[in-house]
């Protein structure tokens, strides 16, 4: 599936032009991201809001279709129907990570894995795991930014055990 996000501008609370066609919306298409993941029903849904240094705090509230703002990758902000906002809000319940995390929601994966998969957590200040494994041994398979995977799914999801791989849950 693939989602379509129309471009605005949110100074002007107006939607930007197709250079290459002056009749239509400038719009973008992205694919395998968790956006779709989570809201498979909203292909044409969501947008791009666009600001300079010229914009102001309040223009963050104009959409043309009076969508709002969900989350944002750096520059780039993520408007939606407010009917996704729960959804959203029950992912990133801190405020803040709908913008430290927002990149998540719009990166592509290529090979994501949807099946059901165990997983094993970690404090990893003091390794307890729910006694599955000794915390000294947990301890040492983790770290931020660090885990393990499984030998025979990560040959699943790069033919190797060899690459890094990143994770989303």
């Amino acid at each position: 599936m693939t989602l379509v996000f129309k471009h605005f501008d949110t100074r002007l609370n107006q939607w930007i032009e197709n250079p290459s066609d002056p009749s239509g919306i400038l719009t973008e298409e992205l694919e395998n991201t968790l956006l779709e993941a989570f809201f498979p029903e909203a292909t044409n849904d969501f947008s791009f809001g666009h600001i300079d240094e010229n914009s102001a705090p309040e223009d963050l509230y104009n959409h043309p279709e009076n969508h709002i703002l969900l989350l944002s990758s750096g520059g780039r902000l993520v408007y939606g129907p407010a009917k996704y906002l729960e959804k959203i809000e029950a992912i990133c319940p801190d405020r803040k990570d709908r913008g430290a995390y927002g990149s998540i929601f719009i990166g592509a994966c290529q090979n994501a894995v949807n099946q059901q998969v165990n997983i094993l957590i970690v404090d990893d200040i003091t390794g307890e795991n729910g006694e599955i494994l000794p915390n000294n041994i947990a301890w040492r398979l983790v770290g931020d930014c660090h885990g393990k995977i499984s030998p025979e799914l990560a040959t699943e999801l790069s033919e190797t055990v060899s690459n890094v791989i990143q994770h989303r849950l």
